[in-house]
C-alpha cells in the first residue's frame, strides 16, 4: 500500500506530457461540454466525452419545440477539440408522458422514435455513439424498470438511428451493477442484446467485485459483442485516503480493464468536473479550481501507455 502511495503521489508531483492526440477506448462523463471541459479532455487524451441528451430538455414543452442551444455547442466543442461524443438519449418531457417526471416511458411510442430520428439527423455528421436510456433497470431512471418497457424503447430507438444514420453504433443496455447482479441484465440481453452494437454496462466500488461481475456475469451473456464500461468513479471522501485513495481505485479499474481489452474495450469514468458541495466533495477527476487530481494525472500516464 505504502508502495502504490507513493507512485500515485510521486505522479501528481511530477506530472506527465500533455496528450494530445485521442483515443475512443477512453472517455469521461460530463454534464456538458464547455471550452474548459474540452480543453480539460484533451489534455487528458480521453478521446469520448459521455452526456445526456434528455429529450426533456431537447424538446421539453411540446412536439416539435426543439431547443439545440446547448446539444449544438457541445458539438460544437467536440469538433473543435477532436473529441467524440458518446449521447445518451434517455427521459421523457411532461407532454409525452402523461404529465409525470422525466423518468416515466412515453404513452405514445412514436413520439419517442420521431425525437430520436430528428435528433441523429441533426447531429449524424458528427455524433455516431447512441446510448438509448441509462440505468433502465432502476427505478429512479425508468418508472418500473420493466424489461418490456424498455425493449420497446430500444426497438424504437434504434429504429429511429439506423433511419437517421446507417452508420450509427446504438449502445446499451447501460444498466447499473445492480441490474447486473440480479439477472436483469441477462434477461435484456437473451431478449434483444442483439439490438446493441457495443453492449454498456455501469460499475462502483459498492457493487459486486469487478473482475467477477465483467468475467461472469456480464462477458458469458454479452453474445460476443465488445464490451464497455461507461460509468465508474469514486469520490475522494469515500477513501481514507482522499484524492490518493480516488487515484488508486483509477489505478485498480484500469489494471482490470488492460487485462482484459481483448473483449472490454471502452471505459468511461465518472466524471471529469463538478464544482463541490459543502455535503459532497464531488467524484470528479479536476478540482473546483480545475487543477488536476492525482486520478487525473493516472488515468492521462495510462492513455499514454496504452492507446
Amino acid at each position: 500500500m505504502h508502495r502504490c502511495l507513493l507512485l500515485v503521489i510521486g505522479l501528481a508531483l511530477c506530472g506527465v506530457d500533455r496528450a494530445e492526440a485521442q483515443d475512443d477506448h477512453f472517455g469521461m462523463n460530463t454534464r456538458v461540454l464547455t471550452a474548459p471541459m474540452a480543453d480539460k479532455m484533451t489534455e487528458l487524451g480521453a478521446g469520448v466525452v459521455r452526456l445526456a441528451y434528455g429529450w426533456d430538455v431537447i424538446e421539453p414543452n411540446c412536439k416539435g419545440c426543439f431547443n439545440w442551444e446547448a446539444t449544438d455547442a457541445w458539438r460544437d466543442e467536440a469538433k473543435r477539440t477532436h473529441r467524440t461524443i458518446f449521447a445518451s438519449l434517455a427521459y421523457a418531457p411532461a407532454w409525452a408522458n402523461g404529465g409525470h417526471p422525466y423518468r416515466y416511458p412515453p404513452v405514445n411510442y412514436q413520439d419517442w422514435y420521431d425525437f430520436v430520428f430528428a435528433t441523429v439527423s441533426r447531429y449524424k455528421n458528427d455524433i455516431h455513439l447512441w446510448g438509448v436510456w441509462n440505468e433502465p433497470n432502476l427505478d429512479e431512471y425508468l418508472q418500473g424498470a420493466d424489461p418490456k418497457v424498455y425493449r420497446s424503447l430500444v426497438i424504437m430507438a434504434r429504429a429511429a438511428i439506423r433511419a437517421a444514420d446507417p452508420s450509427a453504433m446504438v449502445l446499451g443496455p447501460e444498466v447499473s451493477f445492480h441490474g447486473v447482479k440480479d439477472g436483469w441484465f441477462a434477461a435484456v440481453m437473451n431478449d434483444f442484446g442483439d439490438l446493441f452494437d457495443i453492449v454498456t454496462v455501469h460499475w462502483y466500488a459498492d457493487g459486486p467485485d469487478l473482475a467477477f461481475m465483467m468475467d461472469q456475469l456480464v462477458r458469458p451473456v454479452s453474445l460476443g459483442k465488445n464490451v464497455w464500461l461507461t460509468e465508474v468513479g469514486m469520490t475522494p471522501c469515500a477513501s481514507f485516503f482522499g484524492e490518493v485513495g480516488q487515484a488508486l481505485f483509477y489505478q485498480r479499474v484500469l489494471s482490470a480493464f488492460q487485462a482484459r481489452r481483448s473483449w472490454w474495450t471502452g471505459v468511461n469514468f465518472y466524471d471529469l468536473y463538478e464544482p463541490p458541495t459543502p455535503q459532497n466533495c464531488g467524484t470528479a477527476i479536476t478540482r473546483a479550481d480545475w487543477s488536476n487530481r492525482p486520478a487525473f494525472l493516472v488515468y492521462q500516464a495510462f492513455i499514454k501507455a496504452h492507446r
